[in-house]
């Protein structure tokens, strides 16, 4: 250790040799310039405005638009003042019906002003699938604190959320926001929506997107859970640029809908129509580089340019820069060589118990299952299919291997219901894991078996439709 920190410190020095000694001499003309009022204030912390209350609570949303299946991401801002202490276990038990708590996450104190602390906490939210479209509100509740300056006590209190169902939700996407003349522009629309809900596609194909030209078009459609996903992406260009001076943008898009239970129930009624609803995308800026103005600094025409003598840029840059690295290659590789594998061994092992990587696993493992196989060999596949999806359950909510192996099925079960799991993977998991119980340790039911395999795949495509890895 105390030789990493001396050929850091000697690397450091060495480098700064290079970049700060080196000095330059003016030409012989022009004079030091000050910029007085372009000078920002290096105070910043009167920007920061103070607080009133012992403590406060800031309430944020992702999104305030959700559709069925999708999970609602909340974020919470405590602030609170040197002295105060906060009940941070009440976190975990308020109340938000009608929307239910997937998960919690409180995090670490960290230093807000040099009065105050901060911590965010990030709650996962979902709304059952069934729930009808409108508007939902997040209610407001209370977080105790405790003033031990003042020696008081009270309550801060969240301000509610509205948050609203929609059968349509648009996400837009742009490779890019600076094109030059020519450019192909990739423009990505994804639209979410009810399987329902019918995307009137020939109005999407037909936008005036002026002044950009449209090149190309293409379009992809397919279901995902209980939603359908429809993809539009447009290739845009602009070649010709209007005379007048103007802020170039991607215009709002209008997406149109209609409800496709309409139109079975007026198909029978002439002059009837389903009514089209319509759902509009933000417009993006994009800057065109011909547009740029070169930026000229007056002031910097009066010091003229620098002059640097060769002995100068040898003996204080190059020189020191050389040494440096000739120091840092000779007695850092093998340091940085166990650095490296220390830290790649804790990536690995961090991979390893990540849901994603159990779940790949569980895929492997039943895409290998042979239930042709004899007893005992197919006995062996349901052991190694069953710790798996133990380690899968625990990593979803972050309990250690050891624990979720060493534990018995009935706990395992009552513990990932206790940390608030969906419903439909506790139950699922329950019944596979007892049918993989009585297959380790009692007589082999094919029969069995292969419903248990099934109920795994299940558990897989849910955990994955709520995005829980």
């Amino acid at each position: 250790m105390k030789r990493v920190l001396f050929i850091t410190l000697l690397c450091a020095f060495v480098f700064l040799m290079s970049f700060g000694i080196c000095k330059a001499q003016q030409s012989g003309y022009g004079g030091e310039q000050e910029y007085g009022d372009d000078v920002q204030p290096s105070d910043i912390d009167t920007l920061i405005p103070e607080m009133d209350a012992p403590a406060e609570l800031w309430l944020f949303v992702e999104d305030y638009r959700f559709v069925t299946g999708k999970m609602i991401h909340l974020t919470l801002q405590l602030i609170w003042k040197l002295g105060v202490s906060v009940d941070v276990d009440e976190f975990n038990a308020v109340d938000l019906s009608p929307f239910r708590i997937e998960k919690v996450t409180v995090g670490e104190r960290q230093i807000f002003n040099n009065d105050s602390d901060f911590s965010v906490i990030t709650y996962i939210l979902s709304l059952p699938d069934d729930a009808e479209m409108g508007i939902y509100t997040v209610p407001a509740f209370l977080i105790s604190y405790t003033d031990e300056v003042n020696k008081s006590s009270g309550q801060v209190q969240t301000s509610s959320m509205a948050l609203k169902k929609v059968p349509v939700l648009v996400e837009t996407e742009l490779d890019r926001d600076v094109i030059a003349i020519g450019d192909t522009l990739k423009y990505k629309l994804t639209i979410w929506h009810e399987k329902y809900i019918q995307i009137l596609e020939e109005n999407m194909k037909q936008l005036n997107l002026s002044p950009f030209d449209l090149r190309g078009f293409r379009i992809n459609e397919k279901a995902e859970g209980k939603l359908k996903k429809t993809t539009l992406e447009y290739d845009l260009s602009i070649y010709d640029l209007p005379d007048k001076s103007e802020n170039f943008e991607i215009p709002s898009m209008p997406v149109l809908y209609c409800d496709e239970r309409e139109i079975n129930v007026k198909q029978g009624k002439e002059g009837i129509f389903p009514a089209t609803q319509r759902i509009g995308t933000p417009a993006i800026p994009v800057l065109v580089n011909s547009l740029l103005k070169r930026i000229d600094v007056p002031l910097e025409r009066g010091k003229g340019p620098l002059v640097y003598s060769k002995k100068d840029i040898w003996l204080r840059s190059h020189l020191p820069a050389i040494m440096g690295i000739v120091i840092i290659i000779a007695l850092g590789a093998n340091e940085a060589k166990k650095a490296i594998y220390r830290m790649s061994a804790i990536i690995r092992e961090r991979m390893a118990m990540s849901p994603l990587a159990h779940a790949e696993r569980l895929e492997k493992l039943i895409a290998d299952f042979d239930s042709d196989a004899e007893d005992d060999g197919l006995r062996q596949s349901i052991v190694n299919i069953d710790c798996t999806l133990r380690g899968f359950l625990g990593a979803l909510k972050e309990m250690r291997r050891d624990v979720v192996r060493s534990i018995t099925t009935a706990k395992l079960i009552d513990t990932i219901r206790d940390k608030k799991m969906a419903e439909e993977i506790v139950v699922a998991a329950d019944n596979v894991l007892k049918s993989f119980d009585s297959v380790i340790f009692g007589d082999v039911n094919r029969v069995a078996i292969k419903k248990a395999i099934d109920g795994v795949q299940e558990i897989l495509k849910e955990a994955k439709r709520r995005s829980y890895f």
